[in-house]
């Protein structure tokens, strides 16, 4: 039914009875404020809800409603303002025989109860503090690849106790929603952060976290996020197939949106490559290349574990990680090459260094192998300010220098290499 005049107050207050809702659902489902509904219910046909209420009470009407909803809605119209008062008057107690301070002293409790209920649904938190608290963690994930991330740790761990808070103490659910969303992508970030530091115990709790966060936000893209942070931490804790079953919930949720080519080629690739499946390789590969032309994409490198989407780059370096596990060198030096020459030091520099790894470990298995390449390849990929290196590049500068010295023996090249890692996890582990 299409509704050819405006809405009044006491239609507006008649489709809330003729939908059986309360006054704070009926106000969930506009997304308006609960008192905005009891100043309809008060003024009846005196009020005239605002231009965009009305859009929203014709929308509610349209699809909102069931064929008997529409049916009572009619009924409660024609019946009249005077009809729908006598229904709503608030009823007369029924205790007028007993004494006042009786009732007072038998209500008092529950009157307390009820009066704290209703504090607790109308708190709220100041909309900028929220947009600043989720700016602040989007920077943070947007300048991982840039920036020290154990410098994140503190706050982050600060704002995620703050957002616990928060969210016990805000009744408004759409506020709420944003929060569940902040305190996931902050749980995220820490999981994320905690892999890195090889604290693999602590990084499963927060990426479980963030997944279940992500739920009550009821975002598929931060959902399909978390998965790929629970995939990428079980892949280097070593347990592959959980990676991967992480890895191919997350694909599903993302149904070809933002994080769909992550959750390909950098979860289901790289675990199908650990797994020796190199049909699985292939074929993820291929589907997030398939998915890359189907996507605007981002104009630069983006962080490695962005909300957004991977980039050509990005499907290239994992690729070349995920054929090294198969012992392809060939595809590895491929899509090495392709994923260097968009990656430049100062925007992505863990993510170029790694596939600078990948690509010395790649002459070790070569029949052509060259040392003098490799050892050359790997100083680039270590020339790091700071001498600290994430559990990533660390782990796989480790196999390259064993599997080096298995090929060629021991050097004291090697020996170099073998000190400045040493040297960068005693680093880690004072920090």
């Amino acid at each position: 039914m299409v509704r050819g005049r405006a809405w009044t107050g006491f239609e507006a207050a008649a489709l809330q009875e003729a939908m059986r809702r309360s006054v704070r659902d009926f106000a969930g489902l506009l997304g308006v404020e609960t008192t905005t509904v009891n100043n309809w219910r008060v003024g009846l046909s005196t009020v005239t809800p605002r231009s965009s209420t009305q859009s929203i009470l014709d929308t509610t009407f349209a699809l909102r409603t069931t064929p008997q909803d529409r049916e009572r809605f009619e009924q409660i119209v024609a019946e009249g303002e005077a009809a729908w008062q006598r229904r709503n008057r608030p009823q007369q107690s029924p205790l007028i025989d007993r004494a006042p301070s009786d009732v007072e002293c038998d209500d008092r409790d529950e009157l307390l109860t009820v009066l704290n209920r209703l504090h607790k649904l109308s708190r709220s938190v100041d909309p900028d503090l929220i947009d600043q608290m989720q700016a602040g963690t989007l920077r943070a994930i947007g300048d991982y690849e840039t920036s020290e991330p154990a410098e994140f740790v503190p706050w982050l761990r600060k704002q995620r106790v703050w957002l616990e808070s928060l969210i016990d103490e805000c009744g408004e659910p759409r506020q709420r929603v944003r929060l569940f969303e902040i305190a996931g992508q902050t749980s995220g970030l820490l999981g994320y952060i905690a892999v890195g530091c090889g604290s693999f115990a602590v990084a499963r709790a927060y990426c479980l976290e963030a997944y279940q966060l992500s739920r009550y936000a009821a975002d598929s893209n931060l959902i399909a996020w978390a998965r790929g942070m629970q995939s990428f931490c079980e892949y280097y804790a070593g347990r592959y197939g959980d990676a991967l079953r992480f890895a191919e919930a997350g694909f599903t949720e993302a149904a070809g949106g933002r994080q769909s080519i992550r959750l390909a080629v950098n979860g289901i690739a790289r675990a199908k490559g650990k797994l020796g499946d190199a049909d699985g390789v292939r074929r993820a590969v291929d589907s997030a290349y398939q998915l890359q032309s189907d996507t605007e994409q981002p104009k630069c490198v983006p962080s490695s574990i962005s909300l957004d989407c991977y980039n050509a780059a990005q499907i290239a370096g994992n690729a070349a990680t995920a054929f090294l596990s198969l012992a392809m060198p060939i595809e590895v030096e491929r899509f090495g090459r392709i994923a260097l020459a968009e990656m430049t030091a100062e925007q992505s520099p863990w993510g170029r260094a790694l596939v600078q790894v990948d690509m010395a470990r790649a002459h070790v298995m070569s029949d052509e192998g060259d040392f003098d390449a490799a050892i050359g390849t790997m100083r680039k990929a270590l020339d790091r300010p700071g001498g600290r290196f994430m559990t990533p590049i660390h782990a796989r500068g480790t196999e390259f220098v064993h599997d080096a010295a298995a090929r060629w023996g021991d050097s004291p090249q090697l020996c170099e290499i073998r000190e400045v890692l040493a040297e960068a996890a005693g680093a880690g582990r004072r920090e």
